[in-house]
């Protein structure tokens, strides 16, 4: 019997196993951090919203200011709402496009456990293993 170890495990399904696993992680890592950036553009663009709403709410001649890093610079009130309003429309489109890539990495993490329950079907030596069963 040759590829098979000392624990009667085929080499060749251990092997695919470990792939499997690797994908599923991967693919979770992905999808986590997608998740993370569509959170992050939600709420940078509810800020800027906001702060829209507010600068709406003020006289044309008050002063705005934009920060830089640690400091603060003098800006036309017209420009920040137009820079405003760009990020929203931007993290927006962020949000629509990433729905996509979302579905298909949720598609991916799902494949990847639906083939390692069936290899453990197929390899219930390697599923005695894993679980820790002798």
């Amino acid at each position: 019997m040759s590829g098979v170890g000392a624990d009667g495990v085929k080499e060749e399904d251990r092997k695919a196993f470990l792939d499997l696993q690797r994908t599923m992680f991967l693919e979770s890592q992905k999808l986590k951090k997608l998740e993370q950036q569509q959170r992050q553009s939600q709420v940078e663009k509810r800020k800027n919203e906001l702060c829209l709403q507010e600068l709406g709410s003020l006289p044309p001649q008050v002063n705005c200011y934009r920060t830089i890093g640690r400091t603060f610079v003098l800006v036309n009130r017209e420009d920040m709402c137009r820079e405003l309003e760009q990020s929203c429309k931007d993290n927006e489109e962020f949000f629509v496009n990433s729905k996509d890539k979302k579905v298909y990495l949720e598609k991916q993490v799902r494949e990847a456990e639906e083939n390692i329950r069936e290899l453990l079907r197929g390899a219930p030596l390697l599923a005695k293993q894993i679980a820790g069963v002798q």
